[in-house]
């Protein structure tokens, strides 16, 4: 059963609803500040939907959650974003204002908000202003066309279709887990694994795309991967040794030996080309 918990002093200046919220955002930016995720404009950043916060806060309407957060906005106690890759995906981004200044949080510096000019003003570069100025000026995965787009497209393809949400958040995620040298086969092998796995739940039970990645549910399917792996390696490495008494002992069960096999017994150096000649397998 979770717990929600606040800060009884955030509550005093916007709110209980407003605190509760605001201690989860923190939450998430802390986790991501910890793993060095979802760093956009010096800041650390946690996203969410409407609909996700009341899923979280089941005991809040939607409307509540709404007036909620535009108290922490406009307390300065949270910044608002959206860095979604889609256009049309309005899920929102938060950011720690910096009347709280996290540990470790960049501080914008004094030249950086004076590249911002009022609305209208053809003084800003590259035509920012205050209205936009917590959005991203420049998608750091705009070129399309390159490796790392491909292997997002083909991981996330491999979920099934009909649990995919919010695209462009998960494309986003899957190149952060790749930059953690998380392997593109690995991640392949973890979501056709989850999708084995949970083919036959209810759509209730299901996960999500969006949460699978961002939850960081992918973690233990890649480890069991890893681990099955390894037991496999270490399964035929047992068997080469086998082999490698069979031609020692030039049995005549040699004769079942693949050059396959043979191969892989120079190349782990376990028998020399002389024994395997002397076994008739020359």
């Amino acid at each position: 059963m979770s717990r929600h918990s606040f800060d009884p002093d955030i509550a005093a200046l916007v709110g209980l609803n407003a605190a509760v919220i605001f201690q989860n955002i923190t939450f998430w930016i802390e986790k991501n500040q910890a793993n060095r995720r979802n760093l956009r404009d010096g800041r650390y950043w946690t996203y969410n939907s409407i609909s996700a916060f009341a899923e979280l806060f089941p005991y809040l309407t939607e409307k509540q959650i709404r007036t909620a957060l535009d108290k922490l906005i406009k307390s300065e106690l949270i910044l608002k974003g959206n860095f979604s890759d889609d256009r049309y995906d309005r899920t929102c981004w938060y950011a720690l204002g910096d009347c709280i200044c996290p540990n470790g949080q960049i501080k914008r510096t004094k030249r950086e908000n004076d590249a911002f000019a009022p609305e209208g003003k053809p003084s800003a570069p590259e035509g920012k202003s205050y209205k936009n100025r917590y959005k991203p000026n420049i998608n750091p995965y705009s070129s399309r066309g390159s490796a790392a787009d491909d292997e997002a497209e083909k991981i996330l393809a491999a979920y099934p279709e009909d649990r995919i949400r919010r695209k462009g958040d998960c494309l986003l995620a899957i190149r952060e887990i790749l930059r953690t040298g998380i392997t593109a086969a690995d991640l392949i092998e973890a979501v056709l694994a989850y999708a084995s796995e949970s083919a036959g739940f209810t759509r209730s039970k299901v996960c999500f795309s969006d949460n699978w990645l961002s939850s960081d549910r992918w973690q233990r399917y890649v480890r069991d991967a890893q681990i099955q792996r390894e037991a496999a390696k270490a399964k035929e490495a047992e068997a080469l040794k086998g082999l490698a008494v069979w031609i020692t002992d030039r049995s005549p069960l040699c004769r079942h030996i693949s050059p396959s096999q043979i191969t892989a017994l120079l190349a782990a150096e376990l028998v020399t080309p002389l024994q395997i000649q002397a076994a008739g397998l020359g």
